[in-house]
């Protein structure tokens, strides 16, 4: 995978393909950072499609054609929602994304061979406007072990939906607020994985969120 994959970059350098179930031209890969102390890689995506993209599977390629971002092809979300812009949170074998440049695969459910290609960093070629760009949203701590705190700037008084789901993508919790910032109780939330989810004026941003 790891060569062909850089054989194919040269046809797609500015440019997503389109797979199927997938618009892919309707998608855009907004951040890629590294935690070097997790050995992880969080993949920002902003789906500007009306389809969502069910068990979605990122992956991520350097430009030398070596798989640095999920190797094992897996997914670990159940779906990203139309509209929606996630965070894909993937391990990788590398320290920074400190200047990166590679390629970027998203497919559906694993379906590689009807995946979205996209070289990174990308212009993106769809109208984005969305939360996480316009408002900077922050969620800490993560992991959490008591309180959650999560920042929203620039809100302008605008109701904002904070939602906590599992990771069957069941909503156990739900807020609604007006405030730029609002502190979550654990109040018995079992320790693991779980996605949170910040919805204003139509558009949604999700993040992992992990208690400890």
């Amino acid at each position: 995978m790891k060569k062909l994959l850089l054989l194919c970059s040269f046809c797609f350098a500015f440019m997503a393909t389109k797979a199927q179930n997938l618009n892919c031209g309707n998608f855009c890969i907004l951040g890629i950072t590294v935690d070097s102390t997790t050995h992880e890689m969080n993949v920002t995506i902003y789906n500007g499609d009306t389809l969502q993209v069910n068990y979605p599977v990122v992956q991520v390629v350097n430009a030398t054609g070596d798989t640095v971002g999920n190797i094992d092809g897996q997914f670990y979300l159940f779906a990203q929602l139309a509209g929606d812009t996630v965070v894909h949170t993937i391990p990788t074998t590398i320290n920074s994304a400190a200047g990166f440049t590679g390629l970027v695969y998203l497919s559906n459910g694993g379906d590689t061979t009807a995946a979205c290609m996209f070289s990174y960093p990308m212009t993106c070629t769809v109208g984005i406007h969305e939360l996480y760009a316009a408002n900077r949203i922050n969620v800490y701590p993560n992991p959490a072990t008591d309180n959650i705190t999560v920042d929203i700037e620039k809100l302008n008084n605008k109701e904002a939906v904070i939602a906590i789901y599992d990771m069957t993508g069941n909503m156990i919790r739900s807020y609604t607020t007006a405030s730029n910032q609002l502190t979550i109780n654990r109040d018995g939330l079992k320790s693991g994985m779980y996605f949170i989810s910040v919805t204003a004026d139509n558009k949604r941003y999700t993040n992992k969120l992990i208690i400890q």
